[in-house]
């Protein structure tokens, strides 16, 4: 059935801030203005499938509706070599009334699935990790039929974030685009990989990133995509030649600054702030109403350390969700984060989440943990919460516990609807 863009308008904006209506309104005004004229001087209709196809579908999370997630994760998981892995999972996850995935799409900088702009800047048009290439596989495009499927919203993690292994494509294609740490290396040690940083300071790095996820919400039908802590730099990195020249233009500084020097750390958060801005629009630009999600750790860590100053991207409206990684081992803790004061004040900018540590190898998480700090969630009034990661939800388990009773549990914990 064909609705006049009005109503298209009014059902897009069902649970959406007002705000955020506004803005498909004034798509609708766009799009009208630059609809060819017909012969006889009338301007000629818009398809209306086709706008309906570049707005992005909405979320099933709302004011009212608590965010229920978990983040899949290709580590200590079998779940990307088959189709039938992730329809297990997705089925699983149904089953205990939640209502959102977050999967692994970039990651050790490659893509799982089909990219051109990669292969456009010198990297594999898809990682050749559990078969996908050899099979012709496109998880992304699997995951949202999944999600249809299930009633799921799929919010694709750009897990890996400005990180790349320093023998990538990218990174040797492009030595330019690595970012120094203050000795001068390129590269750092993660979990025995040498791991270097795109310098997102670099106009090159930008163009690229920028291309990638427009790429991807213009293909994929999604309704949000996510970045988390890894979109960042170490507060070490910094000190190539193009970022130290720029900053010694910008900040009138000659004298090589330490890393945490406050002037230093600022300006570098600040052009990360810029850059987070650059891809909001883009993305946005590309497909009306979708949202951008980042998942950073508390605040202010996330700054002295990581240069993210992620309230500042809340209070500029430049994301749209925030899932704050609050992985404590114990309660005191977990409530002192969820007592900080950079939260109370963003709460009703944005939808304020909590992520929940459910474990990883070699440490299972008990499910009395995990149900503690999910009932503390709800009573502060977060939005919701996002476990990670799906393989310790359901099958670490801890002493005393089986994979059914972990699952069972689970289930009280989310029966409500």
């Amino acid at each position: 059935m064909r609705m006049p863009f009005e109503t298209i308008v009014r059902v897009s904006c069902r649970g959406r801030a007002w705000g955020v209506c506004v803005g498909l309104a004034a798509v609708g005004v766009m799009l009208t203005a630059i609809v060819p004229r017909s012969p006889g001087g009338f301007a000629a209709r818009a398809d209306e499938s086709q706008v309906v196809q570049r707005m992005a579908r909405g979320r099933r999370a709302t004011p009212t509706v608590e965010l229920r997630g978990v983040w899949v994760s290709d580590v200590d998981s079998q779940v990307m070599t088959s189709r039938s892995a992730m329809a297990a999972l997705a089925t699983r996850v149904s089953q205990l009334k939640l209502n959102a995935l977050y999967p692994v799409v970039w990651s050790q900088g490659e893509t799982f699935y089909p990219s051109d702009v990669m292969v456009t800047y010198g990297g594999r048009r898809m990682s050749a990790r559990y078969g996908l290439a050899r099979d012709d596989r496109d998880p992304v495009a699997d995951w949202v039929a999944l999600g249809d499927e299930h009633g799921l919203d799929i919010v694709p993690w750009f897990e890996w974030g400005l990180k790349v292994p320093a023998d990538s494509p990218l990174a040797t294609t492009h030595p330019e685009w690595l970012s120094c740490d203050d000795a001068g290396r390129k590269a750092f040690d993660q979990d025995g990989t040498a791991t270097s940083y795109l310098n997102f300071i670099h106009p090159d790095v930008q163009r690229f990133y920028e291309e990638l996820v427009v790429e991807f919400v213009t293909r994929y039908d999604v309704p949000a995509i996510q970045f988390d802590d890894h979109f960042s730099l170490k507060n070490s990195f910094g000190y190539d030649d193009f970022t130290l020249s720029l900053y010694g233009r910008e900040a009138g500084r000659t004298a090589r600054p330490e890393p945490t020097d406050a002037e230093w750390l600022a300006w570098r958060a600040a052009k990360l702030t810029q850059f987070v801005s650059r891809i909001s629009k883009a993305i946005k630009a590309a497909r009306a109403g979708i949202e951008l999600s980042v998942a950073p750790n508390p605040y202010p860590w996330s700054y002295k350390n990581y240069v993210q100053d992620w309230p500042s991207w809340v209070e500029n409206g430049l994301v749209d969700e925030v899932v704050v990684q609050v992985y404590r081992d114990d309660l005191t803790r977990f409530e002192g984060e969820l007592r900080s004061p950079a939260l109370a004040r963003l709460k009703g900018r944005a939808r304020l989440a909590i992520g929940v540590m459910a474990g990883q190898k070699p440490k299972p998480v008990p499910i009395e943990m995990i149900r503690a700090q999910t009932d503390m969630v709800r009573e502060f009034g977060y939005g919701g919460f996002v476990y990670f990661f799906q393989e310790s939800l359901f099958h670490f388990t801890a002493p005393g516990e089986t994979a059914d009773s972990r699952f069972e549990a689970l289930q009280r914990m989310c029966a409500a609807p």
